[in-house]
């Protein structure tokens, strides 16, 4: 079992620490696929708490964590570092980086259709893209909206959009 200590900032903008007490490493899939995307998904701040609190023990941190996981959801960005504890000083430290390892299980999760359209989009710009999306009729942008946001994903943070409307506008595009 690993244990990872959250340090969360709710899409309110709010802030909070818990501990996810099991299977938090990414590879192992639980705390991707049943936690952290669901949160970059719901962009609702009651919804991201009851998921916190079915998930995660509020209100604290553990000595004894492997990792440290940071979760911007206003700016849909996840850090993930391992967690060390100084025992002589009694405080806890972020470690290194090890954010790819949770890149790399986002990309082994992409489903037939997610490969699919990455090919036949593969030539295209997000800018492009979201062109091409709010040119066309609702509705039938089904391709294009699996590649946004498996742009959107993939790209942890670097690429944000938001429906206005019936038109997609970009917000963010490093």
């Amino acid at each position: 079992m690993t244990r990872s200590n959250l340090h969360i900032t709710l899409s309110n903008g709010d802030k909070l620490q818990c501990v996810a007490d099991g299977s938090s490493a990414p590879e192992q899939g639980y705390i991707v696929e049943h936690l952290l995307l669901p949160l970059l998904s719901f962009h609702d701040a009651k919804k991201e708490m009851a998921l916190i609190t079915e998930h995660c023990t509020l209100g604290g941190q553990r000595t004894n964590a492997d990792y440290r996981y940071i979760i911007d959801l206003k700016n849909e960005h996840i850090g993930f570092y391992e967690e060390h504890y100084n025992y002589g000083k009694d405080t806890l430290k972020k470690g290194i980086d090890l954010t790819g390892r949770y890149i790399s299980y986002l990309k082994k999760l992409e489903t037939e259709t997610e490969l699919f359209t990455k090919r036949k989009f593969r030539n295209i710009t997000n800018k492009e893209l979201v062109k091409r999306i709010n040119g066309l009729p609702d509705f039938k942008w089904d391709d294009e909206g699996v590649e946004l946001n498996r742009r959107r994903l993939l790209s942890n943070g670097a690429f944000i959009y938001k429906m206005q409307g019936n038109t997609i506008i970009i917000l963010k595009d490093e």
